[in-house]
C-alpha cells in the first residue's frame, strides 16, 4: 500500500513539475523575444513596403526626404525599405527600442528622443544616408535631416506613455515584460524546477532527461504552431496585438525559430535519455 502511494505521489509530482517547467519555458521564451537584441532581426524580416503601402505617413516621409535640399536622387518606398533593413540602421533602431524599454523599466513615462539624440543617430548612420541620398552628408546636412525627421515623426510626442496609449495597453504589463528582474526570476525558477525534477529522479536519472525533454519539446511545438498559424493568418490577431503584428510582422518568423530551437533542445534531452538507457542495458 505504501509503495502504491509512493508511486502515485511520484507521478503526480512529476506531472506537476513538468507542467511548471512547460509554463516557465514558454514564459522565458516570450520574455526573450521581447529583448532589444532581437529587434534588428525582426526588422529585417518585415515586409516594410507592404506594411506602409497606401499609408499617409509613408508618402509624407518619402515626400519630405525627396524635398531635402541636398538629396541628389529620388527615394521611393522600396529604397526606404532597403535602407531600414541594413545592419547599421536596424541595429540603431534596436538601440532606440532599448532606450524606450529602459525608460519604461524606470517608470520614466515621459521619455522621448530629443533633437540631439536624433542628430547623434544621423551621424552614426552617415554612410547609409550617403548611399540613400547619393550625396556625401555634411554636418549641416545631418542637422537639417535630424530636424526634418523630428518634424515628420514628432519625437517629442512619442513618449513612453503616449505610445502605450496609442497601442491601447496599460504600462504595468509592458513594465513587467521588459523588466530584467522578471527575466532573472523566471530563469531561477526554471533552474529550481529542473533541479527538483532531477532530485525526484535521483535513483533513475534517465527519467529526468526524458521528462524535461518531452516538456521542452511540447513548448517548442506550441511556439512553432503559433508562429505558423499567425504568420499565415495574421487577421486572427485582434486588438493591440493586431496593431503590433502590422508593425512587427517579422516577430512571427522569430517565434517559429524559437519553436525550432526548443524542439532541438527537447529532442537532444530525449536522445540523452535513450543513450543512457541503452548503455545501462
Amino acid at each position: 500500500m505504501i509503495s502504491m502511494r509512493k508511486r502515485i505521489a511520484y507521478r503526480v509530482l512529476s506531472v506537476l513539475l513538468c507542467i511548471i517547467l512547460f509554463i516557465l519555458t514558454c514564459l522565458f521564451s516570450a520574455l526573450l523575444l521581447l529583448r532589444a537584441d532581437f529587434v534588428p532581426m525582426i526588422i529585417r524580416d518585415i515586409d516594410i513596403a507592404e506594411a506602409l503601402e497606401d499609408t499617409e505617413l509613408a508618402y509624407y516621409v518619402i515626400n519630405q526626404l525627396n524635398a531635402l535640399p541636398f538629396n541628389d536622387t529620388e527615394v521611393d518606398l522600396s529604397e526606404l525599405q532597403e535602407f531600414l533593413k541594413t545592419e547599421a540602421v536596424s541595429n540603431e533602431i534596436g538601440n532606440v527600442f532599448r532606450l524606450y524599454t529602459r525608460a519604461l523599466g524606470t517608470n520614466d513615462l515621459e521619455f522621448h528622443l530629443t533633437t540631439d539624440n536624433i542628430i547623434d543617430i544621423v551621424q552614426n548612420l552617415e554612410p547609409e544616408f550617403n548611399d540613400l541620398f547619393n550625396h556625401r552628408m555634411t554636418e549641416a546636412d545631418n542637422i537639417i535631416l535630424a530636424r526634418t525627421l523630428d518634424d515628420v515623426l514628432d519625437f517629442e510626442g512619442l513618449t513612453v506613455s503616449g505610445i502605450m496609449y496609442d497601442v491601447g495597453i496599460d504600462t504595468i504589463v509592458p513594465r513587467l515584460l521588459f523588466s530584467p528582474y522578471v527575466m532573472f526570476g523566471v530563469i531561477i525558477l526554471i533552474m529550481l524546477t529542473l533541479c527538483s525534477i532531477f532530485l525526484l529522479n535521483l535513483k533513475t536519472i534517465p527519467n529526468a532527461f526524458l521528462q524535461s525533454g518531452i516538456t521542452v519539446t511540447l513548448s517548442g511545438f506550441v511556439y512553432l504552431i503559433t508562429g505558423v498559424i499567425f504568420s499565415t493568418y495574421p487577421d486572427l490577431l485582434s486588438g493591440p496585438l493586431h496593431t503590433l503584428s502590422g508593425l512587427v510582422g517579422g516577430m512571427m518568423h522569430l517565434v517559429i525559430r524559437t519553436g525550432i530551437v526548443l524542439l532541438a533542445v527537447g529532442v537532444i534531452s530525449i536522445v540523452v535519455w535513450l543513450f543512457i538507457r541503452n548503455r545501462n542495458k
